[in-house]
């Protein structure tokens, strides 16, 4: 492909580190990052959709270009902006116009991309499109133990909706999720990492060019520089210790722990047979797991 850049697609899970990767790979001599994380292009669909994207980005410009002194990421930002809205301005997807929008990148970069997780659990024919932006593609896909991962989900719904309830809005969301209700966004919260139902569509639509890690092992210097070995960049350190969007700490209920795991047993046993190794602390709840039949239902 010459000097033209990978376009990398991180497409979740939600919760499992991707923010993360974001911020490292920005900092790498190879990459090329905007400063727009999420796109959210390919899971746009409705005309009311693209009308509310598109007015929130002639928003941010206009807010931008009234500010008297830009900093360097405002003035990166601005830019980013100004040349995405002519992208999102024929309100359809066209995947060459956003290829083309993500390459346009420095001399010497390698990788570009687009990080947002809700592409995950879009259907198989919404996903097709991003194939035909041209060029190489890579795409990665972290999943996260199941328990941990559906508690900080919980807990970033609970900060957003129930702020002065917080404690109490974790609990009964989880209890929610346990007895398979749908409603106050359960349902979202659950499909995002279902794994079951989420990664052999994304092997089936991505072959090859898909890699799956354990967020677990990706916050290691060998599993970052495994990560960017399959992206083509060159081996680099990176902040293990530095954790985003980590949200309010609440402890999970204990009364809850064991239903919870019952519930996301599919999830574990799913990933247990397709992956010889999985990390410490996969095993240590699936060996905390009961005999209990289990009451999840698996959301399409």
């Amino acid at each position: 492909m010459g000097n033209v850049p990978v376009i990398l697609m991180c497409v979740g899970a939600t919760k499992a580190g991707t923010t993360w990767v974001h911020d490292q790979l920005s900092a790498h001599p190879d990459c090329y990052l905007r400063t727009i994380k999420e796109y959210h292009y390919f899971s746009t669909f409705e005309p009311a959709h693209w009308d509310k994207k598109i007015a929130e980005t002639e928003t941010e410009i206009a807010a931008l270009e009234s500010t008297a002194v830009l900093t360097a990421y405002e003035t990166r930002r601005l830019d980013d902006l100004r040349s995405f809205l002519p992208v999102i301005l024929p309100r359809t997807v066209d995947p060459a116009a956003f290829g083309a929008y993500l390459r346009a990148a420095p001399a010497g970069t390698k990788l570009v991309g687009d990080f947002t997780p809700v592409y995950s659990i879009m259907q198989g024919k919404f996903l097709q499109p991003i194939k035909a932006m041209g060029g190489a593609l890579k795409v990665i896909y972290l999943m996260r133990d199941p328990l941990s991962r559906l508690w900080s989900h919980i807990r970033m719904s609970a900060a957003r909706t129930s702020p002065n309830t917080f404690d109490a809005a974790c609990a009964a969301m989880l209890q929610n999720v346990i007895a398979g209700q749908e409603g106050g966004g359960i349902r979202g919260i659950v499909r995002r990492g279902d794994y079951a139902v989420n990664l052999p569509k994304l092997q089936r639509i991505f072959g090859e060019s898909l890699m799956v890690m354990f967020t677990e092992d990706l916050f290691t210097k060998s599993g970052f520089n495994r990560l960017l070995a399959f992206l083509g960049a060159a081996p680099a350190s990176a902040d293990f210790e530095k954790r985003v969007h980590e949200g309010r700490a609440v402890p999970m209920p204990a009364a809850l722990r064991a239903g919870a795991l019952r519930f996301l047993r599919p999830q574990y046993d799913f990933v247990a047979k397709r992956f010889a190794d999985v990390p410490q602390a996969w095993q240590d709840a699936m060996a905390e797991m009961t005999t209990a039949p289990t009451t999840h239902k698996v959301l399409i």
